[in-house]
């Protein structure tokens, strides 16, 4: 701050003095008070090893020059009064030699540094052009700067940074900026308040200004430095939430009370998200109706015309500009159905609150009716089919450290494969998988085996409860190849706990986000050639293969960290064969039932025989040997009695009786079957009993004894006896059995 002692105004004999070409040491005396300072900084700091004062001398005259050209003193100088008088001066000497202009910006940038140690002057990039590291040197030291380096790119390859010469151009030198700017000496007095005030008034490039504020902030985040602060993650400063748009002022008041209210109960995403929603309705209310001034202003007509409105939205519409450039290529698609849900249902809940905590701005009426917020549409959970889950598994174990550097995947290989080992096995949110700590990994000792099991501890997620997940030995090899290559890295805040966690895929001082988890999804879905997936896509895959190979419901929602059973049940109705299954098995437990029902007919009477033997015959004779054959005769079937005839089957000598059960079955059946049976299937039956002669003559049995009567495919093809009572002859034969 300028002394209000300090002379600002230059007197008549300053005026003379400044004006002679060449200031004696009289002259200086004369103006001491303004000689003095400047000599005693300029020496102190700007030129240290000027022994002759040359520089000195030269420098103090531009100045003078300066201060006749604003008629001030330099204790009143500022920078846009020297920009603009500096701008006027290359305008006007821009016919002047090279060497001149050298000259004239060396002495610019040793008279402004001095006014800047001088407190004169706030810091300024304009001082040393593109030279911004000399001026931070001076300002720290030339040898506690080069300190300063060494540590910070200790650190950093500690960290995981590998390049050392970006680190010291970019890292380095944004740090002594910083310290310039801020006018701090030491690390540990440095804020991430520092670093963006420098960097909101840098004039470099944003993508390097920004990567240069990240790494100093992760690099100093691992030396404990900060003040405790976490440094910036993924996706550069904090977006600030200033702009509502077409809101008028007292709308966005309220807007701004009821989110603060909302936000001492709520998380901070779910505070965002109304954030969004209601800059939304804001921003469309200020261009609908330009007379509403005030919360309570608002009718139900407006209610109606927004709802129409939000049917027809579009991404990016009524959005802050921070916003919409991060849309991408969603900008300007429809609404999705549970966004629109949402539009609707975060600005019921505002004016609910408003009545409930009473604003005096109320409406004061009821703007929201039964039905204005419809159910979204309850939808199965979409799952990754089994092709392409084989082939993304395949994927990920033939990942090797030079296709994971040539694809620019996470680097390192090593993360990159705990990341994808942890993806492809636990079944976890994004929000879970990204938010890990090193300590997550449990070993507890198995008391009946005596074996170590290993479990996944699952920090607090979006149900507000955690869990221990059991893992394989594979994930924990993984999980601790990555932790010998991890190194120290900086703690980060945790939005849920409120607290500062190590976590566990921390890298070059950065946290892993949702947005890069799904980025390395998308590489892995390309590698593996199956369209691109997300991580939920994941968790609701390894869900359905669960439930699919045999896991109860109650552990899959252990596992998925689920509050109810009701949240599991969706997975069981996404599994075709499981319901195959059950499907089939429920079916032949019906078939067995009615065999059953139709044998005990037979067994009863006669009668029961005949009205059995209508629907069942076919089924009742077609004996496999080790059972009955539950499809009907007369429909194909390639593999019904084809080991019979196979050269490759070898028959049991104990199972003889079985085998001439079955012979006498087969010919019943054809019998039974006269012109009833299709041609190919009584053919069919004709190729088995002759099979069946030869195994039976194979296992000793007397086969060469014709069996009465003999099996004739012509009983298939027009027999003239075909039409009569099949029944009536088999009782014919069982009587002249009995009495022979």
């Amino acid at each position: 701050m300028i002394e209000r002692t300090r002379p600002v105004t230059l007197t008549d004999v300053e005026r003379v003095i400044f004006v002679k070409p060449t200031i004696r040491a009289w002259d200086r005396a004369a103006v001491a008070h303004l000689w003095e300072p400047f000599r005693d900084h300029y020496r102190e700091r700007v030129r240290p090893l000027d022994w002759r004062e040359q520089g000195l001398f030269r420098a103090f005259r531009f100045c003078a020059g300066m201060m006749l050209a604003l008629d001030c003193t330099y204790w009143a100088f500022t920078w846009d009064r020297l920009l603009t008088w500096r701008a006027e001066v290359k305008a006007r000497e821009l016919g002047r030699s090279a060497i001149w202009q050298r000259q004239w910006d060396q002495s610019w940038t040793e008279v402004t540094t001095t006014l800047f140690f001088l407190g004169v002057l706030p810091y300024r990039e304009d001082i040393h052009k593109l030279y911004h590291r000399e001026l931070a040197a001076k300002w720290v030291g030339q040898a506690r700067s080069a300190e300063i380096e060494e540590r910070l790119v200790a650190v950093a390859r500690t960290i995981g940074y590998r390049h050392e010469r970006q680190v010291r151009a970019r890292g380095v030198g944004v740090l002594l900026s910083v310290m310039a700017a801020s006018q701090k000496r030491e690390l540990v007095d440095l804020t991430k308040a520092d670093f963006e005030a420098w960097e909101a008034q840098t004039g470099r490039s944003p993508r390097v200004a920004s990567s240069g504020v990240t790494m100093a902030q992760r690099v100093l985040g691992a030396m404990g430095y900060l003040a405790g602060e976490s440094p910036r993650g993924v996706g550069g400063p904090s977006r600030r939430h200033g702009d509502w748009g077409r809101t008028p002022p007292a709308i966005r008041a309220t807007f701004e009370r009821f989110l603060a209210d909302l936000g001492a109960t709520r998380r901070p995403t779910t505070v965002a998200t109304y954030r969004v929603v209601l800059r939304r309705f804001g921003d469309w209310l200020g261009a609908f109706d330009p007379a509403v001034h005030s919360v309570a202003d608002v009718r139900r007509q407006h209610i109606e015309a927004y709802k129409q409105a939000v049917s027809g939205m579009r991404v990016g519409e009524h959005a802050p500009p921070a916003h919409t450039t991060q849309l991408g290529t969603r900008r300007g698609a429809p609404l999705s159905a549970s966004s629109q849900v949402r539009c609707i249902s975060c600005v019921r809940a505002f004016f609910d609150t408003l009545e409930v905590l009473e604003y005096p701005e109320r409406p004061g009426r009821a703007l929201f009716v039964r039905g204005d917020v419809r159910r979204v549409d309850e939808q199965l959970p979409r799952f990754i089919p089994d092709d392409h889950w084989h082939r993304i598994v395949a994927a990920a174990e033939g990942l090797t450290p030079r296709e994971v550097a040539a694809r620019r995947l996470p680097l390192p290989y090593e993360r990159t494969r705990a990341i994808l080992a942890v993806l492809l096995e636990c079944g976890l949110r994004a929000g879970e998988l990204v938010r890990l700590d090193t300590g997550c990994l449990v070993t507890a000792r198995d008391t009946a085996g005596g074996g170590a099991t290993h479990w996944l501890r699952v920090p607090v997620g979006k149900l507000h409860n955690d869990r221990m997940v059991p893992v394989r030995p594979a994930l924990v090899e993984a999980i601790d190849a990555w932790m010998r290559l991890r190194g120290p890295q900086p703690l980060h805040h945790d939005e849920r706990t409120d607290a500062r966690r190590d976590f566990l895929f921390t890298w070059q001082g950065g946290r892993l986000s949702e947005h890069t988890l799904n980025s390395l999804i998308a590489a892995l879905c390309k590698i593996a050639g199956v369209p691109r997936y997300t991580s939920h896509r994941f968790r609701h895959t390894l869900a359905v293969q669960w439930r699919r190979n045999g896991m109860r419901i109650e552990t899959i929602g252990q596992m998925l960290g689920h509050r109810s059973l009701q949240m599991t049940l969706r997975y069981a109705a996404v599994m075709p064969p499981t319901m195959r299954r059950e499907l089939d098995a429920a079916f032949a437990a019906l078939d067995e039932e009615h065999r059953t029902t139709a044998q005990v007919r037979v067994v009863l009477s006669p009668e029961a025989h005949l009205a059995a033997s209508r629907h069942w015959r076919e089924s009742m004779w077609v004996d496999l040997g080790i059972g009955w054959c539950g499809l009907s005769a007369f429909l194909p079937c390639d593999n019904r009695l084809a080991c019979l005839p196979c050269p490759n089957f070898t028959e049991k000598r104990d199972q003889l009786p079985l085998f001439e059960e079955q012979r006498r079955n087969l010919v019943e059946l054809s019998m039974l079957g006269a012109g009833v049976l299709p041609v190919d299937r009584g053919e069919e039956i004709v190729g088995a009993v002759a099979a069946l002669d030869r195994r039976i003559v194979a296992m000793g049995g007397p086969g060469a004894e014709p069996v009465t009567p003999a099996v004739d495919s012509s009983i298939f093809e027009g027999d003239p006896d075909a039409g009569a009572d099949p029944h009536a002859r088999r009782r014919d034969r069982s009587g002249a059995a009995r009495r022979s």
